[in-house]
Formats: structure tokens, C-alpha cells, sequence
């Protein structure tokens, strides 16, 4: 399938702030508020990103390099420094169920892990399956983390005062 460049621009749009993420997560993190804010900022930034990515279908059968499960505890370790740790939240709104305690790190870690995935494909020049890999996790794993994170840090800042 030929991508036009209106759908390039898209996910090279998607994979430029995968990148922003993925730097900051990668790189040495503050344990400090401003450092929750700059999440907020990059997960709106991901989130706006992932629904504007094209729906190309699964293109050619090509894994994406996973994260191993080591590198993912690191990152779970180094997003638990931060002054935000735990919140409650409604896993699936449309149903009834009550609240859960959800962990800010493990939602950090988990959306580094599928972005930092997807990146593997789009590096390598396979965008069609890069996109359909950011698509389908979005909707199926890291959309999820991402909505509960969101929403936990716009309350912290608000309850800050920041």
C-alpha cells in the first residue's frame, strides 16, 4: 500500500512525540511536580497524536521489537520517584464496577513499553504496521493507561494548585 502525504505526515506526526516520550522517559527524571506536569503535557500530546493515526490495516506481517520485561521494572522504578503514586479509578466506566487503585508508574511504564514498540517499526521504514501497532494497543492496552493517568495528574495539579 502507498501512503500519500497527508498519512505520512500523520504518523511521522505520531512518532515524533512517541519520541519526545520516550526521551523523557529515558532520560534522568525529576522527583519533583514540574515533572508531572510534563507528563500531563506529553500524554495529551500522545493522546491527540494516536487519534489522529490513519487506520491502514495490520500491513505485512513484521514484529515489533518488545520490551523486555527488565527494562520495563526500570522504568516503573525510576516513574515511582515522582510525587504522584497511586490513584483510584473506575477501570471500565460503561460498566458497573467499583473503583480500583491504579498505579501512575505502571501506567507510564506500560505506555513507554507499546510506544517504544511501535517506534522499533517506524525506524525501521515499515510506517503501515507502525501505525496499525500504536492503533490497536492504544485501543486494546495503552489508551486505557493513558485516559487514567490523565486524569489522576489533572487532579493532582489541581489539588496543588499548579
Amino acid at each position: 500500500m502507498k501512503i500519500n502525504d497527508s498519512t505520512y505526515s500523520t504518523i511521522e506526526q505520531f512518532a515524533q512525540v512517541a519520541r519526545q516520550y520516550c526521551a523523557w522517559a529515558d532520560g534522568n527524571l525529576g522527583e519533583t511536580q514540574e515533572e508531572v506536569r510534563r507528563a500531563g503535557r506529553l500524554l495529551a500530546e500522545l493522546h491527540l497524536a494516536a487519534l489522529r493515526l490513519p487506520d491502514l490495516g495490520p500491513g505485512e506481517d513484521r514484529g515489533a521489537v518488545r520490551i523486555p520485561q527488565d527494562e520495563w521494572l526500570l522504568m516503573y522504578q525510576k516513574f515511582g520517584k515522582l510525587p504522584l503514586a497511586s490513584y483510584w479509578d473506575v477501570f471500565n466506566p460503561l460498566e458497573a464496577e467499583g473503583p480500583i487503585l491504579n498505579d501512575l508508574a505502571d501506567d507510564l511504564a506500560d505506555i513507554y513499553r507499546d510506544v517504544k514498540s511501535g517506534l522499533s517499526l517506524f525506524e525501521s521504514q515499515h510506517l503501515i504496521e507502525a501505525a496499525w501497532d500504536w492503533r490497536l494497543n492504544f485501543q486494546i492496552h495503552w489508551g486505557r493507561h493513558l485516559v487514567g493517568a490523565q486524569r489522576a495528574i489533572h487532579e493532582y495539579l489541581s489539588k496543588e494548585g499548579l
